[in-house]
């Protein structure tokens, strides 16, 4: 008997069944093609007054029915779904779906599709556990409860999505940014001064600013202490991307899945901004020969509580490349080794003496508010190790921004949605639809050009409840589903996410609790399904008990090692 991995996509299996070969181990290689069970449109709410989602029903049966063929076949069940929350929320479907063939299947989390980090993961393998499902599943009967409550008459009110408007409404962003650049007075790197294009500047002042010729500032603070940048997230990779590359965030999204699936870069939807000390280890001695200062030491180590590293590249580099001139998928890539070359490295910062700079506006003819407002600008300089793409004399500029950049970045900085849920896509009848929030934002047309809300916008602020549009009603909710209560794990009739739902919509205030409970105090408690049911035969007694007597089921079985497979 051969082993079974379980993984998500489909484009992987033969990568994956690949490695697995090359270290020993002989699998069969599924996948379940996303989530196994989803809930029908809005029209029905579908959740009963217990909190059960009784409407969730597989997707495909026929997968469901394939993976369960397999695993009659297996002699170990290997859930290998991604290493997130969604991930967690589809290992335990898996698990459920083949109960009764494989009761203890195992969980293993990918964190790289090479051979190292697949020895890593398998080192490192668990048992499938329910209670790390129970943040996905109590988010999604949260969520859905709000869409389908406050939606009404085409306008569509969710946590995320509404948050995300309520921010723009009352502080809009700014997709245009101006640059400036003077000469340093001791004849070393240039002082550079950065801001959105805000009040009293706007676009034809930045442009006339962008075409000035400062002079030359002193030194106006001694240095910082030196300090070390840490490596971004997978929501500050995306951005860069947006503002580096022209990359729309679910283009970002889309190449960081696809280095991930070649095993040229980690897991991607990683909220970590550090890395432990032994996948830094391997990359080490190729950034040491990248020709630029940089100390393994100095990189941020991730924390005990992050599940992954940052997103970080597997395999030969040159950050001597222009990103700009590779190509989305290698061009992301080296962007993403460039700056974790310059997390390696220390810098310290020196501000310079603005008010000459506003002096000499103010002799050019700009208004004294102008001059005063770019005097006071954080005019800086770094000082410490060359780093690569860093620019040596940069010039004056205007920065026109991508839109979706600049609300992912809003969004990623006021803790609304997650790295899943940002960006993403799917193609029908030819046709892409944009899945992620922020593309979701944008087609809905609420915000012109300049952020300012539109006629339709103010109508959905309008029909939205105030509160939802507080995006720290949404932040407190993705805390909350995070959170344990005590027995939700054994309680005899009600699943966690239940227990949790309930609490979370207790605890909401009560313009936005009534309403929750309104819509389910009819609906009368569903029983729970079996979710092997559809696909078992019905059985006597009799046979129970011969199967019993001819199959004994260890119900804690030990972790399998490398001579098992």
């Amino acid at each position: 008997m051969s082993n079974l991995f379980i993984i998500e996509a489909p484009k992987k299996c033969k990568t994956l069944q690949e490695l697995l070969e090359k270290i020993g181990v002989t699998a069969k290689v599924a996948a379940t093609k996303g989530h196994l069970y989803d809930m029908p449109g809005l029209q029905e709410l579908g959740i009963d007054k217990g909190f059960r989602d009784f409407e969730r029903k597989l997707i495909i049966p026929d997968i469901a029915r394939y993976i369960r063929e397999l695993a009659a076949e297996a002699k170990h069940v290997y859930v290998a779904t991604d290493a997130d929350q969604e991930g967690d929320v589809i290992a335990w479907d898996v698990a459920e779906l083949i109960a009764d063939i494989h009761p203890d299947p195992y969980r293993v989390r990918l964190k790289g599709m090479d051979e190292d980090s697949i020895r890593a993961a398998l080192d490192e393998t668990t048992l499938v556990n329910k209670r790390d499902a129970v943040p996905g599943r109590t988010r999604a009967i949260v969520d859905r409860m709000i869409g389908s409550v406050f939606s009404q008459n085409g306008i569509a009110v969710g946590r995320v999505s509404t948050g995300l408007l309520g921010l723009v409404k009352d502080n809009p962003p700014c997709a245009l940014r101006v640059r400036l650049v003077a000469p340093a007075q001791d004849g070393g790197r240039p002082w550079v001064a950065e801001t959105d294009v805000i009040k009293p500047l706007d676009a034809g002042i930045a442009a006339r600013l962008a075409k000035v010729r400062f002079p030359a500032l002193a030194v106006g603070a001694t240095a910082s202490k030196p300090y070390t940048r840490a490596p971004g997230n997978m929501g500050d990779i995306m951005v860069r991307a947006g503002d580096e590359l022209g990359m729309s965030p679910a283009e970002a999204s889309g190449s960081l899945q696809r280095l991930y699936e070649a095993g040229r870069m980690t897991y991607p939807r990683a909220g970590s901004r550090g890395i432990s000390k032994s996948a830094l280890r391997k990359i080490h001695d190729v950034l040491k020969k990248s020709g630029y200062e940089f100390s393994a030491d100095k990189v941020a180590e991730k924390k005990e509580t992050d599940v992954h590293d940052a997103p970080h590249p597997i395999g030969k580099l040159d950050v001597q490349l222009d990103p700009t001139k590779q190509g989305f998928d290698e061009g992301l890539r080296t962007l993403v080794a460039r700056d974790l070359v310059r997390s390696g490295q220390s810098h310290a910062v020196q501000l310079g003496v603005g008010e000459v700079a506003g002096r000499h506006l103010a002799t050019l003819g700009f208004s004294n508010a102008v001059c005063d407002f770019v005097a006071k600008l954080h005019w800086r300089r770094e000082v410490g190790q060359r780093y690569p793409g860093q620019e040596a004399w940069p010039k004056s500029t205007v920065i026109e921004r991508r839109h979706d950049t600049v609300l992912l970045e809003l969004a990623k900085n006021h803790g609304l949605g997650r790295p899943s849920t940002w960006a993403g896509e799917v193609i029908v009848d030819g046709v892409r639809k944009p899945t992620g929030i922020i593309d979701k934002f944008i087609s809905r047309n609420l915000v012109d050009k300049d952020f300012q809300l539109t006629e339709k916008g103010k109508k959905w602020v309008a029909a939205s409840p105030p509160l939802l549009l507080d995006p720290r009603i949404s932040a407190y909710i993705e805390d909350a589903c995070e959170k344990t209560l005590s027995g939700m794990m054994d309680h005899p009739e009600r699943e966690p996410w239940e227990i949790l739902a309930e609490r979370i919509v207790s605890v909401l205030p009560p313009e936005i609790q009534q309403p929750l409970y309104d819509a389910i105090d009819a609906v009368p408690r569903h029983p729970k399904d079996d979710p092997t049911a559809a696909f078992r035969k019905t059985t006597t007694v009799d046979d129970i008990m011969r199967a019993t007597r001819e199959k004994t089921y260890d119900y804690a079985p030990a972790m399998p090692s490398l001579t098992d497979y």
